[in-house]
């Protein structure tokens, strides 16, 4: 709190001194060292964009130290001090350590769609108790994947419900992209031989606990019905944990493929409370919900929806998911309840998101 409310306050004034620098476009992230994904598309649109001039600011902040964060965030302050634009795609404490100047525009480019599991200060555990201020003040946009979201985004954050915009979440625009999903197809196969001519089967679980700290839930019953599935010959079983978990989960079945690129390889999702479930739906294919925590994780965080209302079969029961699950799953899957799921909190995820955005950007630009 030194750090984040007394020295980057300091080098942000004393780095204000000139005019904004028009143009300056800042993209920012404390979780990566380089792009992610989330912010991709709407990078290499303004790189060809001569109006615009480009700093990349990627740093893992969790892999650096103390005194390597100390060093990041002053350097990110004093070009925050002259940026007309500077977009994050998730927390990054450093852009709300104090109030910044009218000129610069902060543009929240969230790394997941729709409004599953509560979040920010909606739920206890996010936001540290000790955090003075607000985590997400200082943004002047926050894009989201439908109107639906947004009275459930404005809660979590704090913000007027102003602030947030269903343009649509940039991400997505890939799983439009025949190309991208060609690639995507080539380098599964590629790297997994033995699934070709099966059906694929993705568990993709959120965690629990905090970020420090992850764990997940039901790997045991996962991997026994991942046995099963390879056992008959006709399924093949890929495991992709979320980024903050550091230890395997199911390291016969982990890939180091990227999520976005197992979607269109998957014939069924198996998840949690993952905002994935959003993403995937725009696939239009079957989704499983295993929650054997769901009673403790309704009451230790809660959900902005409830999970019967998801276009998936809720399996609570270790004994229950089981091949004969799976099998049903798929043989039963009905495109008419994703497509009112997808119509209802992903409308604005159309292939046409990032176009958008940068429109809205252009237009700020313009007014100023």
């Amino acid at each position: 709190m030194t750090v984040q409310n007394i020295i980057l306050p300091l080098v942000y004034f004393l780095s204000r001194s000139r005019p904004i620098n028009n143009g300056l476009v800042i993209f920012a992230d404390a979780h990566n060292d380089k792009c992610p994904v989330s912010m991709e598309g709407v990078l290499s649109k303004l790189k060809k964009d001569n109006n615009f001039r480009i700093l990349e600011f990627y740093h893992d902040f969790s892999r650096c130290g103390s005194i390597r964060s100390l060093r990041y965030s002053i350097q990110f302050m004093r070009l925050y001090a002259k940026a007309e634009f500077v977009f994050i795609c998730d927390n990054f404490l450093p852009v709300s350590a104090c109030a910044k100047r009218k000129g610069t525009t902060v543009i929240q480019l969230w790394h997941a769609c729709g409004a599953f599991k509560k979040f920010g200060y909606d739920t206890a555990g996010d936001i540290p108790k000790y955090y003075k201020g607000n985590v997400y003040k200082n943004y002047d946009l926050v894009t989201v994947s439908s109107d639906e979201c947004i009275k459930h985004f404005a809660s979590a954050m704090r913000l007027d419900e102003s602030v947030f915009k269903a343009l649509g979440v940039s991400r997505t625009d890939m799983y439009f992209d025949e190309d991208f999903i060609a690639k995507s197809k080539e380098r599964f196969y590629k790297e997994n031989p033995k699934a070709k001519g099966k059906k694929v089967v993705l568990w993709a679980p959120t965690f629990r606990g905090n970020p420090a700290d992850p764990y997940t839930e039901g790997g045991d019953a996962v991997e026994r019905l991942a046995d099963e599935l390879l056992k008959s010959g006709e399924w093949y079983f890929v495991t992709k944990p979320h980024p903050h978990m550091k230890k395997p989960i199911a390291a016969n079945t982990e890939s180091d493929i990227p999520t976005e690129m197992l979607f269109p390889v998957a014939d069924l999702l198996i998840t949690d409370y993952s905002s994935v479930i959003y993403e995937y739906a725009l696939f239009k294919k079957p989704i499983l919900i295993f929650a054997p925590d769901l009673e403790k994780y309704k009451s230790q965080r809660g959900f902005y929806i409830d999970l019967e209302k998801l276009p998936a079969e809720v399996i609570t029961e270790s004994e229950f998911l089981t091949q004969e699950t799976v099998e049903k799953a798929v043989s039963q899957f009905d495109k008419n309840d994703i497509t009112s799921f997808i119509e209802r909190y992903m409308t604005a995820c159309d292939g046409s998101a990032t176009n958008r955005i940068i429109d809205y950007i252009k237009e700020i630009k313009n007014e100023s």
